[in-house]
């Protein structure tokens, strides 16, 4: 190889290092630069997540929702802060995020004039009712099935039977478990399997044990929870009222049981025509009772008259002279008795009424 040929090629292969070294240094400094610029590009992504975060805290998160006129307006990861934040207002609500409503001072019924958009707001459906009935041609809506319950407007029909209620016997596993039987008939017809054994062993109890003081018989009372032995008679025991019943309904059909305590007789009469059975309260004579038949007693909350004579029944249907029923006493066929007589019964025992929503 010539002196020229050497030179050549030291010439070449010094070319080609400083080439490698020059890619080099560019590629190293392009690799720092993107270090330093993704690492301040994650740092303020950081920052900002952080404090989006913070927002989403402040705003959306929370398992607890309070609501004022149907319109949410903040939420706690705490039960009880949320129902403390609530109670500072009217017409608000407690709810479970993606859950059921668990609070609510909203009055839950509104009565409409019809062919109108204005409304009066009431707690109860009795006050509503009474409202109703006093300016006429009204509809009520029920805030908690979001539908219209009753109506003043629409004529009732003369006569209506409910077809294909099943009869159930209260006996002889449930002496004195009437309330519930009558209730197991109604979900049975809603197409909701309920045994009256379970709904036996799920409905509130008030345990308050059975004595005299200072003259008085001291009891518990029907309205917070069954009385007494629901199993066998030869126990003391009572019975139980149409708020522990509508609660239980509550547990099987949420929010479309309704609890139409306080109405009318001619209101039993509309929720039958529109092909629903009512769990009512009465007596096991069906007629008036002398004030004889009722002893006082005193609960934990206050005094209460009762009877013995307390019974429960399955409305389903009516006619000009006869209201029909199911009777868990005697499962042989539907009963009738004399209209009158019977709903006079039903008003002597404080009106208690349990349906539920279309």
């Amino acid at each position: 190889m010539s002196f020229f040929e050497k030179i050549i090629i030291i010439l070449l292969l010094i070319i080609l290092i400083t080439v490698n070294v020059f890619i080099f240094v560019v590629i190293n400094n392009n690799f720092i630069d993107n270090k330093n610029k993704n690492s301040f590009l994650k740092q303020e992504l950081e920052d900002k997540n952080k404090s989006v975060k913070s927002v989403v805290k402040d705003v959306f998160e929370g398992e607890y929702e309070v609501y004022q006129n149907d319109r949410l307006i903040k939420t706690f990861f705490n039960y009880d802060d949320a129902l403390n934040y609530a109670g500072k207002y009217e017409n608000a609500a407690v709810k479970r995020i993606g859950g059921s409503w668990l609070w609510d001072n909203t009055p839950a019924y509104n009565v409409y004039k019809q062919n109108s958009d204005d409304f009066k707001a009431f707690s109860n459906f009795s006050d509503a009712l009474s409202y109703a009935d006093e300016i006429g041609g009204c509809d009520i809506y029920y805030r908690k099935s979001k539908s219209f319950i009753w109506n003043n407007h629409e004529p009732v029909k003369a006569s209506y039977i409910i077809k294909n209620v099943p009869l159930i016997s209260q006996n002889p596993e449930l002496n004195r478990g009437c309330e519930v039987t009558s209730l197991a008939m109604l979900l049975n017809y809603k197409s909701i399997k309920a045994d009256k054994m379970i709904l036996a062993q799920n409905i509130a109890k008030d345990n308050s044990e059975y004595r005299i003081e200072n003259g008085e018989i001291c009891y518990g009372n029907p309205n917070v929870g069954f009385v007494g032995d629901i199993y066998n008679k030869k126990n003391k025991g009572l019975g139980v009222y149409h708020g522990p019943i509508y609660e239980l309904l509550s547990n099987y059909i949420g929010d479309q049981a309704l609890d139409i305590t306080g109405c009318r007789g001619e209101d039993i009469l509309f929720y039958i025509s529109k092909n629903r059975p009512v769990w009512i309260i009465t007596n096991s004579k069906f007629k008036p009772l002398d004030s004889s038949d009722f002893e006082k007693w005193k609960t934990e909350e206050g005094y209460i008259y009762i009877t013995y004579s307390e019974h429960s029944v399955l409305v389903t249907g009516y006619d000009e002279n006869y209201i029909y029923y199911n009777d868990p006493l005697d499962n042989s066929s539907v009963k009738k008795r004399e209209r009158d007589l019977f709903i006079k019964a039903w008003e002597q025992m404080g009106r208690q009424a349990v349906t539920y929503c279309p």
